[in-house]
């Protein structure tokens, strides 16, 4: 093993650790923090708020290091000239799908900002609309499209081990 590879296999490691922290916490998020968190609403509150507060900080430095790692690795397997056609589509669309994570990550803060301010207001808006933008703009859409990124990136392997064949 070459001091490249090596280099190669930390990175891959990192950028893993990463996407596994946040996919992770969002899922533990989902399923067990908030309807833990439902059943005690004054007591909720502020310990989602604090919560929060701490994840936000670890999702940053999990978006950043995934994309400082992925543009290495992606630059790795596309320069090796052993990919084709399937390998970047697939890649193609697992960037797609991180970047609309990270969108959905930066947007979801200040929709909660926008949320605090409704709850002051007696009257919040309402409506089938709402209500589709909620469920396609919240952590379920995020932990949702996590899980199928991590099937992609396990594809990608897939299809770069048949091609190095």
């Amino acid at each position: 093993m070459t001091g490249g590879d090596l280099f190669l296999v930390v990175v891959r490691w990192i950028h893993v650790v990463a996407a596994a922290a946040w996919v992770g916490g969002s899922i533990f998020y989902l399923f067990v923090l908030r309807p833990a968190l439902r059943r005690s609403p004054e007591a909720g509150r502020k310990i989602n708020e604090a919560t929060a507060a701490e994840f936000a900080t670890l999702v940053d430095t999990c978006i950043f290091v995934i994309l400082a790692t992925g543009v290495i690795l992606t630059f790795n397997r596309l320069t090796a000239g052993v990919t084709g056609p399937s390998y970047g589509l697939v890649l193609a669309a697992k960037i797609a799908l991180s970047v609309w994570m990270f969108i959905l990550a930066r947007g979801r803060r200040r929709r909660t900002a926008l949320l605090d301010m409704y709850r002051q207001n007696p009257d919040p808006p309402s409506g089938r609309f709402r209500k589709i933008l909620s469920a396609l703009s919240g952590y379920n859409t995020i932990a949702i499209l996590g899980v199928i990124v991590l099937l992609l990136a396990d594809l990608l392997n897939t299809l770069y081990e048949v091609a190095i064949r």
